[in-house]
């Protein structure tokens, strides 16, 4: 049975609803070879929407998905963009090889074939080839490519390049975007802090991307896609938003555990305990990770929770009997290992499951 509600999955081409002007943002961008940074907290559709957006246009662009979130070394970095290249081309097995072979100087190509869909892929070879072999190999396919055919790039989760701490790769990159024609980079990403200080002042490649935020899918867009499935009033809707605090991923999680009971009218009570459902199915994964933590930061990782802001206070330090200048070492190490981030003066996590489920400790 299939649910047209996808929480742990990209959406198909169906499924996918609303964003029409984040689409427009990026149809504008890829127009005139410009590029853009796209951030926002994990769990709002970035993927979702270059998915859509790639398979809208995959007849008027090479377009090239790249998902670096588990990279390892500079090596595993210029293998998964020679990878995605090779992929990308959508000809038959045969002349997808020659053509390639044709591009690349170094890299060879050989077929390969998944076992568990018996799908073919490309494979690029490169045990033979230095880091720096394999990055002029891409970038001049891409540059000879791009002569005769408009090419974007999406990088997926591109802060991660900053983990990689023995090369450069913001100021390696910068040389290759910026002597570029005919070629658009995408850059998404999650950790708002780290992606975004790759490109801040002085930082290599300051302002070769427009930063563009994410917002949270319209109240409206959800509840016209969600009134073909369910029966519901735009007041659920709302709900459904307020206690998800609109993260995309629980919104469709809560829609979908409504789904399966879409004989009811959905209500509150119904929410609450999809809702429940949820946290019930994370709780063991939850406490492993609360477990992790000493004690001063569980103490914080509660008070945020419970209340975001103004914490510093006299009467929610004795509350928990913790002293100031502690609390705010341990709000510190919390924020440096991304259970919690910041915007203005209010503090959240980041993971609205997680939130909801420090809330009821």
């Amino acid at each position: 049975m299939h649910s047209p509600f996808p929480y742990d999955r990209l959406s198909t081409l169906e499924e996918f609803f609303g964003r029409e002007e984040e689409l427009e943002k990026l149809t504008n961008t890829v127009k005139y070879s410009n590029n853009l940074l796209i951030h926002s907290k994990r769990r709002m559709g970035k993927s979702s929407l270059i998915n859509y957006f790639f398979e809208q246009h995959k007849e008027d662009y090479l377009c090239i998905y790249v998902d670096i979130f588990d990279i390892t070394s500079k090596e595993h970095f210029a293998h998964s963009l020679l990878r995605a290249f090779s992929n990308s081309h959508k000809s038959d097995i045969k002349t997808t090889i020659k053509n390639l072979t044709a591009l690349f100087k170094r890299v060879r190509i050989e077929p390969s074939i998944d076992p568990a869909t018996l799908e073919y892929s490309i494979k690029p070879i490169v045990a033979t080839l230095s880091f720096e072999e394999m990055m002029d190999d891409f970038f001049d396919s891409m540059t000879t490519l791009s002569k005769s055919k408009q090419i974007v790039l999406a990088i997926d989760e591109f802060q991660q390049i900053a983990n990689i701490t023995d090369v450069k790769l913001d100021a390696l990159l910068r040389k290759y975007i910026q002597n570029r024609e005919n070629i658009s980079y995408i850059f998404l990403g999650s950790k708002r802090h780290m992606l975004t200080s790759l490109f801040e002042y002085k930082a290599p490649l300051y302002e070769l991307a427009t930063h563009y935020e994410l917002q949270p899918l319209k109240v409206d867009d959800i509840y016209n896609y969600a009134k073909r499935f369910l029966d519901l009033d735009t007041d659920m809707v709302d709900y459904i938003y307020e206690k998800s605090d609109g993260e995309t991923k629980m919104v469709q999680n809560i829609l979908h555990l409504l789904y399966i009971n879409r004989e009811k009218k959905v209500s509150k009570e119904l929410i609450d305990e999809a809702i429940n459902e949820i946290l019930g199915s994370k709780d063991s994964s939850y406490k492993i990770i609360f477990d992790t933590l000493n004690n001063n930061q569980k103490i914080a990782l509660k008070i945020v929770g419970k209340y975001k802001r103004g914490f510093f206070a006299a009467p929610i330090l004795n509350e928990y009997n913790i002293k100031k200048q502690t609390l705010q070492s341990a709000i510190d190490a919390l924020f440096k290992k991304e259970f919690i981030d910041k915007e203005g003066d209010k503090y959240f996590i980041p993971d609205r499951s997680l939130e909801l489920w420090v809330e009821n400790l």
